[in-house]
């Protein structure tokens, strides 16, 4: 069991070494889109301003299958939280970032006559881009795409262990102005989120996605 662990432990390490790689082509995408909606008229009344998000959000549903069962997790929805932070450069155009804490799955697992708590942990960051109509009325609707990194945490036996895989999510939603500054936010997006190769077995899931619903309040300045 400790030699399994120890594997684990520097096949994260090595994940660790390709998201730095990852995150220096996401700042160079954001940066590449910056300048590309630099390109556009900025005298409208969104051109130039910041909406921050904060929300609550679900997650349905996760699971994991490793290759060996002890380690497997069977589908559960998740529930947690988090914010964002999105950049309007033209009316119909947008930078944005999120940070969802999707909260904790536990699950009892059944080894050698005896039962252990297994446990995962979920951060996931996407940042990306948006576009998004005119206002009718209160209603303002937009699609997004984005890409970015999942962190895990997992507990497994009395050991913890940690790792940040790659990740992508697209979707789309309204925001409901309550007048010019503070509004409701809802959301359904596609989030897919690689797995960790934990014992590089046949047969191991490598992905893992669904739908994540969001509600949330936003201030808009």
């Amino acid at each position: 069991m400790e030699s399994n662990l120890a594997i684990i432990h520097l096949k994260f390490l090595f994940a660790e070494w390709e998201m730095k790689k990852l995150i220096k082509i996401i700042l160079l995408l954001v940066t590449i889109g910056c300048f590309a909606g630099g390109c556009y008229a900025w005298d409208d009344e969104l051109a130039g301003t910041t909406e921050i998000t904060g929300y609550y959000q679900q997650y349905r549903d996760f699971s994991f299958k490793t290759g060996v069962s002890e380690y497997d997790f069977a589908p559960a929805r998740m529930a947690g939280g988090g914010f964002s932070v999105a950049q309007n450069l033209a009316e119909w155009f947008a930078l944005w970032t999120q940070l969802s804490f999707y909260g904790t799955v536990d699950q009892v697992v059944n080894s050698e006559g005896s039962q252990y708590l297994k446990r995962v942990r979920i951060i996931n960051n996407l940042e990306g881009i948006r576009y998004q109509t005119q206002q009718y009325g209160p209603f303002r609707f937009y699609g997004k795409v984005g890409a970015g990194i999942t962190w895990y945490g997992f507990d497994y036996f009395g050991a913890s262990l940690s790792g940040t895989r790659f990740s992508v999510g697209y979707g789309g939603g309204m925001n409901v102005w309550m007048n010019r500054n503070i509004g409701i936010t809802l959301d359904a997006s596609h989030i897919g989120m690689n797995l960790p190769n934990l014992f590089d077995l046949e047969g191991r899931e490598k992905w893992d996605s669904g739908m994540t619903y969001t509600a949330g309040l936003t201030f808009r300045f």
